[in-house]
């Protein structure tokens, strides 16, 4: 299994599948390259296919260091310089959206061809002029029972989590599984992390994004509710929306057959 050894020493793992053109798939909050595993393959076809762990997740290393949006896109940075990667497209789902405009937001499109942005909102918390948070309601309120909960009965948070991210609730063999998953990520990391993504808001970024962007948004997402992928559409100089009306938060799972033939045209 192929590691590289961050700046900072922090063992980051990836997969690598495929020849050709590089797509990067980045995972959300919790989870890891795993969860990409009905995906690679098909996109593989033609395109090189690579899917790391970020740190703290999965089979990366555990460290208190660096839980952060911005450092988890400059160790995108560093796997792409490492892998002598160029012209690649960027495919965020949930938190890996986060981490791509972060990444632009620091470095630019430079390296870049494309990217995809899998339902996900540019700002978690609620206010007075935005209309997309997430769960469609997200006060520093519910951040803070959430957060409560998260370390003192974890299961009891995430587990509902992970099945309201589906557009239909999943067998509770499939929950258990995923939840087994997110729990390689230490309650510290996830907490750190949460932090970072609930007060971060990357509205001001969204206009240097100035490559292709495909919008893969779950009609029946109870995560991120609502037409945001319009609302994100407007403001993108590139973008090209393709909404998945039987999908929630994981339409590579919810749809895989349309996820996989939607990228395949997209790359």
């Amino acid at each position: 299994m192929p590691y590289f050894e961050l700046p900072d020493g922090v063992p980051m793992f990836y997969e690598d599948q495929g020849s050709g053109r590089a797509v990067v798939l980045l995972h959300g909050w919790t989870m890891n390259s795993t969860f990409w595993q009905a995906n690679v393959p098909a996109l593989a076809e033609g395109n090189r296919v690579i899917a790391p762990d970020f740190r703290g997740h999965g089979s990366s290393g555990k460290t208190d260091a660096g839980h952060t949006l911005d450092q988890y896109a400059r160790d995108v940075r560093s796997l792409l310089d490492h892998l002598g990667l160029d012209e690649v497209c960027l495919v965020g789902w949930s938190m890996g959206t986060a981490v791509i405009l972060s990444y632009i937001g620091q470095f630019g499109c430079a390296g870049l061809r494309s990217v995809a942005f899998v339902d996900q909102s540019p700002r978690f918390l609620d206010g007075e002029d935005w209309d997309f948070p997430l769960m469609g309601g997200y006060s520093q309120a519910d951040l803070s029972v959430f957060v409560q909960a998260l370390e003192h009965s974890r299961p009891s948070v995430i587990k509902p989590f992970i099945a309201a991210c589906f557009a239909d609730t999943p067998p509770a063999a499939i929950v258990d599984a995923a939840y087994a998953e997110t729990t390689k990520t230490p309650t510290s990391i996830a907490k750190a992390i949460w932090y970072d993504l609930a007060f971060a808001d990357f509205r001001a970024i969204l206009p240097q994004v100035q490559v292709p962007a495909l919008l893969i948004y779950g009609a029946r997402s109870q995560i991120f509710p609502g037409p945001i992928d319009d609302w994100l559409a407007a403001r993108l100089p590139e973008a090209k929306t393709v909404r998945f009306d039987n999908s929630g938060h994981v339409p590579f799972a919810d749809e895989t057959e349309k996820f996989n033939e939607v990228m395949r045209e997209f790359l």
